[in-house]
């Protein structure tokens, strides 16, 4: 039965010796029932009872929770003495070897694997017994209890010390995995035969739809022109706006599955950038006026000569300006800034003081279908496309395009660095 043990700071008045005897056998006593697990509480002086744990009760419970997670796991858990006997085996035993609960205890493991790969399996159990290794993993074929061969993935590695040394061998049927990564194999492959198809529809729908617009357009601009029509020009010219802007999308969006399939087809020519950059100025021009923007150009680069594609370089500043008026405030400013590097390679900066990029998403900037914080801007007439497209067509040309920007409200810049021409490129002028 068990006990409580009271504790007590009181001396017996028989003499020093004998109290300090009498609390040292109390004490041994107390200790010696503690350790045996005869105490339930311990009762301090101020009458407070601390329960103390069972411990062969608790320990009962853990061997229990124990046993059941080894019975429960998918992987076959043989425990191995030395000589190769089966000490234990799990459940899983059963499910992938066929062999009945303790059936395997009476057989050593060593006559279970293929001859042909006892050899290894030998030298892996005895490098980890002896502790030469503290694991191995290999595969073996070891027999099933219909005496066909399974082939195994197994870990092995050292259960205890001593004469009675002993191993975990821990097992998994090779063709579950094998089917697992064919199951993600096939799968992949769906995703990206969806992919593709979603891009083809896309290319074949925008240019469905872009083939009536060219005929819409020319018959507004014959409008505008005619002077029957002079009273209704300011209605034609909100037509014409909103043809320009579905024909500028649908474009984005051939843009957007091309430069996703990688399948952008450039002609490199050598091209004067600072050309370049002045060209797409005056093709932005209305835009920057109407946005009273100033632009200020510092195009200090000593050799302004790149090798790239003439119409992508010019689609990509294009895009790079519309982006800095898109996110200025009316009245603003852009600077444009050109240098060369170390290796001569011309560096082009856009630099606006606009609404800025947040830290969070600087690193979306260039993603597909992305305008920013869509909280704090409003939307802008476009899916989202430009710098995603800018950037694919900068690297199909060997360049780099990236973005900074100090946070909200502090502008921001884009940086594009393109490959120098050498003196065997032939010059082509910007048209």
């Amino acid at each position: 039965m068990s006990a409580a043990i009271g504790t007590s700071s009181a001396v017996p008045h028989d003499g020093r010796e004998i109290g300090l005897g009498l609390r040292l056998a109390h004490a041994e006593n107390a200790l010696r029932a503690l350790a045996t697990g005869q105490v339930d509480a311990i009762i301090t002086p101020d009458g407070r009872a601390h329960l103390l744990p069972r411990a062969p009760e608790q320990a009962q419970q853990g061997e229990r929770r124990l046993q059941a997670i080894i019975e429960s796991a998918v992987d076959i858990i043989m425990v191995v003495g030395r000589s190769g006997g089966v000490l234990f085996q799990n459940r899983a035993t059963t499910q992938l070897l066929g062999y009945e609960t303790g059936s395997l205890l009476a057989q050593n493991l060593f006559q279970l694997v293929h001859p042909e790969d006892l050899p290894v399996f030998y030298s892996a159990f005895f490098n980890v017994i002896e502790e030469f290794r503290k694991a191995v993993t290999l595969q073996f074929r070891l027999r099933h209890r219909n005496s066909l061969y399974h082939t195994l993935e197994a870990t092995i590695g050292k259960l205890c010390d001593g004469p009675d040394a002993q191993v975990v061998v821990t097992c998994r049927d090779v063709r579950r995995g094998e089917s697992a990564r064919e199951e993600t194999a096939q799968k992949l492959l769906v995703l990206a035969e969806a992919a593709q198809t979603k891009d083809r529809f896309l290319a074949m729908l925008s240019h469905e739809l872009r083939t009536p617009l060219t005929p819409a357009l020319f018959g507004v601009q014959e409008l505008q022109e005619d002077d029957r029509f002079i009273e209704a020009r300011p209605i034609l010219a909100m037509i014409q706006r909103n043809l320009q802007l579905q024909a500028q999308l649908l474009g984005d969006l051939i843009d957007f599955t091309v430069v996703g399939q990688h399948k952008v087809r450039l002609h490199p020519e050598s091209i004067d950038a600072h050309e370049a950059v002045r060209f797409v100025l005056e093709i932005c021009g209305r835009e920057i006026a109407e946005a009273r923007m100033e632009v200020a150009l510092h195009l200090r680069a000593a050799d302004s000569m790149v090798l790239a594609s003439s119409a992508r370089l010019q689609q990509v500043m294009w895009n790079l300006i519309k982006n800095a008026v898109k996110f200025s405030p009316a009245g603003g400013s852009i600077s444009i800034v050109s240098a060369n590097n170390a290796a001569g390679d011309l560096i082009l900066e856009f630099i606006d003081r606009g609404v800025g990029i947040a830290p969070e998403l600087l690193p979306l900037v260039f993603d597909a279908f992305q305008q920013g914080d869509v909280q704090a801007r409003p939307f802008y007439g476009s899916f989202g496309l430009g710098l995603f497209i800018a950037k694919g067509l900068v690297e199909a040309q060997g360049g780099t395009l990236a973005a900074f920007s100090e946070g909200r409200g502090k502008g921001a810049t884009f940086r594009l660095t393109l490959t120098k021409a050498s003196s065997n490129d032939f010059a082509v002028p910007i048209q």
